[in-house]
């Protein structure tokens, strides 16, 4: 396999790049010393267009509140903004780091109530213990305050016009490709185009393939005739000795129809008879062809269409008149739910919103983003909770949760609110452009729990010095960038530092991960 890779990224992406990928998983198997109860899925939930973090998961001291975070209101009945008496911790805190706190929205005599000051939004991850596997960095800087670079810096670690390193979820599947590449035919999955981790040519093991519902896997990959008309007398399958590019055998086996076998030896008869390059392309070709031949074997149409999925995100009830997004969240929040339970997939990427955080609207915008960001966060919560209640399926004794990362997050933050104090609410300034400091969740297996690490700056809103294990085995204090929050992901999910690489450094936050 990692013949198969370097041939093929060589020719195709040269050797500057290439050992670029080389460090960053992509030419190097799982390794063996992978700690036993690190997860083995990774769920990245991209909001975009610019996010407010701390009107939600709030790190900020009461002195900070009083002068940052706008009066309370409301709008349309519903609660807008906080003073410090109205923030909860989800769990008393471990002494060393401060606890998760969110703003008190709920009445406590009527938790469903909605209207009059009160909304139940936000009693989830209190009342699910959702803050067991819960830690929120705040204060990264992204280098970057455009939509695209910010997008990019979030991916791939390093903000730029393009990719410089392949994007996190590419790399985690590439990863973990080399354990679970048999039972999960496909690696990584993107639910939306928009939002799609386009990084550098990367090989079938790491590159994201889009199926943003069970109709498009039966229109990709159901052999049903019924479905597919021309697989008909073309689907009996044989589990045959599984050999690579060169001829060589792998070990294992693979199921191939016979026009399948027929197009692989056809493929390997090529090699050689013109160019380096050709070669590559047709080892490309190869792979990809096994791959998908791999797919169809598990028949992952059926597979998913017979997969339960969301069982809690039926009924979000009203906010704010229902039209900012939260009922387009739920079939894209179904269908990760079902590759999950299905372990078909090691990485999957979804895309929340259409641009609605990106507003540009002063007050407006702060009271709008403050408000649907509080309900794209109880669709993560009523997740994070389905997969706390369902077994994971190929790890007895863990959730689906304990066996998948989740991350949450935007490409950066908006600029911030500021006045003299809540009581004089005259003459606060709104301001709302793009921000280049930001906030990240990480909830799920390996991570640690009923943690805030680091801050923000008040007024400016930018990030302050945390703790940080650099590449090299050293420690710093520094402000952390979007290198280390990939870096302190990909540490999360077992690779060690030396399986991967983003250009300009980077290193682990320390406290996010677990032990």
């Amino acid at each position: 396999m990692k013949t198969t890779r370097r041939a093929l990224l060589a020719a195709s992406l040269g050797f500057g790049q290439l050992a670029l990928l080389e460090r960053f998983g992509f030419l190097r198997d799982a390794r063996a010393d992978t700690p036993a109860d690190a997860p083995t899925k990774l769920l990245s939930i991209y909001v975009s267009g610019g996010w407010r973090p701390t009107y939600f998961f709030c790190p900020l001291s009461p002195e900070d509140i009083d002068k940052a975070i706008p009066p309370p209101t409301d709008f349309v009945g519903e609660p807008v903004f906080f003073d410090a008496g109205s923030l909860v911790d989800l769990a008393p805190g471990d002494g060393t780091y401060q606890p998760v706190r969110i703003p008190h929205t709920w009445n406590e005599a009527d938790p469903t109530q909605w209207g009059n000051g009160y909304s139940p939004y936000g009693r989830i991850w209190q009342q699910e213990s959702l803050y067991d596997k819960l830690a929120v960095l705040h204060g990264i800087d992204q280098g970057t305050n455009s939509h695209a670079s910010g997008y990019i810096a979030s991916m791939c670690g390093l903000a730029g016009s393009n990719y410089r390193a392949p994007g996190l979820a590419c790399v985690a599947a590439a990863f973990l490709h080399a354990k679970f590449g048999d039972s999960r035919p496909l690696p990584c999955v993107v639910l939306d185009s928009r939002g799609m981790p386009a990084p550098l040519d990367l090989p079938a093991s790491g590159s994201p393939i889009l199926i943003p519902d069970p109709v498009s896997v039966k229109q990709l990959f159901s052999t049903d005739p019924a479905e597919n008309w021309w697989w008909q007398g073309l689907d009996q399958r044989s589990d045959l000795d599984e050999v690579d590019f060169l001829g060589k055998a792998t070990g294992g086996t693979i199921p191939l129809t016979a026009l399948e076998a027929y197009s692989l030896a056809s493929i390997r008869a090529h090699r050689g008879r013109t160019t380096a390059s050709t070669d590559a392309v047709l080892e490309k070709l190869h792979g990809d062809y096994a791959s998908v031949s791999k797919v169809l074997a598990r028949d992952v149409a059926t597979v998913l269409q017979n997969t339960p999925g969301a069982n809690n995100l039926d009924d979000y009830g009203y906010h704010f008149g229902a039209n900012f997004g939260q009922y387009e969240m739920k079939p894209k929040m179904d269908m990760a739910l079902r590759l999950l339970k299905s372990d078909l997939a090691s990485s999957i990427h979804v895309y929340f919103g259409e641009e609605y955080y990106d507003t540009h609207s002063g007050k407006v915008g702060h009271v709008s983003v403050a408000g649907r960001q509080r309900g794209a966060m109880e669709v993560v919560a009523r997740l994070l909770t389905e997969m706390k209640n369902t077994p994971a399926p190929s790890r007895p004794g863990f959730s689906l949760l304990d066996d998948t990362l989740v991350l949450v997050f935007s490409e950066f933050s908006r600029t911030w609110a500021g006045g003299a104090s809540q009581s004089q609410p005259e003459g606060w300034s709104y301001l709302d452009d793009h921000h280049p400091f930001t906030s990240v969740v990480f909830a799920g297996g390996g991570v640690a729990a009923n943690r805030q690490i680091g801050n923000y700056t008040v007024p400016h809103g930018t990030g302050v010095p945390v703790d940080i294990v650099e590449e090299d085995g050293g420690s710093s204090q520094r402000v952390p960038r979007a290198a280390d929050v990939t870096a302190t992901a990909l540490r999360i999910l077992g690779l060690d530092f030396y399986d991967f690489f983003i250009p300009g450094g980077y290193g682990e936050v320390v406290g996010m991960r677990a032990g």
